[in-house]
């Protein structure tokens, strides 16, 4: 299926794609999506289950300690999370000179919409084992002329230096899980809320 020139596939959906989309497409309805020409595209890989990233991705309390750079990028008292039919929004005032416009988009089941100006990047989180996953990226811009390309190569080199921090993270979480020694415990409503829906929405999709 096709979506504002997104193509999705499923070997065998339980709903249309519509109706697993939600509410993105009003969340959406005002970005210029179609302009925008793929350029740019990475997959990058990490020793954790697809579950722990995504944990990872939905909440923003890990930013201070984990994305130095990022952080001091950014409004982090402002920084909001709230989920939605369909995905978790994540926001957060830019200072100057952040390639990032302060929007990051985590859809079920596994992909994400990160928003630049005047262009946006997708990735695809793909399990390859319940101890690996590829993600899978590309980038999407309006302006794709020559003389722009440094300031296009700042956003992908960016986006892609951000994530492999949270890749180390994930993989030392994933080794403390497959240490047998711990203990789930409540969630916190101000700052999980997009982890909260997340794993409902796993524990749904395995009947539990």
């Amino acid at each position: 299926s096709e979506w504002r020139g997104l193509l999705f596939a499923a070997l065998d959906p339980k709903e249309s794609l519509l109706d697993q989309l939600g509410s993105l497409p009003d969340e959406l309805a005002d970005e210029p999506l179609e302009t925008y020409a793929a350029t740019d595209q990475a997959t990058v890989s990490f020793t954790a289950n697809w579950k722990i990233y995504t944990d990872n991705f939905v909440e923003g309390y890990h930013i201070p300690g984990t994305h130095p750079s990022f952080y001091a990028a950014i409004d982090f008292e402002a920084f909001q999370t709230t989920a939605h039919p369909g995905y978790v929004r994540m926001t957060a005032p830019p200072k100057d000179g952040l390639f990032y416009r302060g929007k990051w988009l985590w859809m079920w089941p596994n992909w994400t919409l990160s928003l630049f100006d005047g262009g946006m990047n997708v990735s695809r989180i793909n399990p390859t084992s319940p101890h690996h996953t590829d993600q899978h990226y590309h980038f999407f811009f309006a302006d794709i002329a020559a003389e722009t390309s440094e300031s296009r190569a700042k956003s992908v080199q960016g986006t892609l230096a951000v994530v492999r921090e949270d890749y180390a993270i994930c993989a030392d979480t994933h080794r403390n899980y497959a240490a047998g020694a711990y203990t789930s415990g409540p969630l916190s409503g101000r700052h999980e809320r997009g982890v909260q829906y997340f794993q409902e929405r796993v524990a749904a999709a395995l009947g539990l």
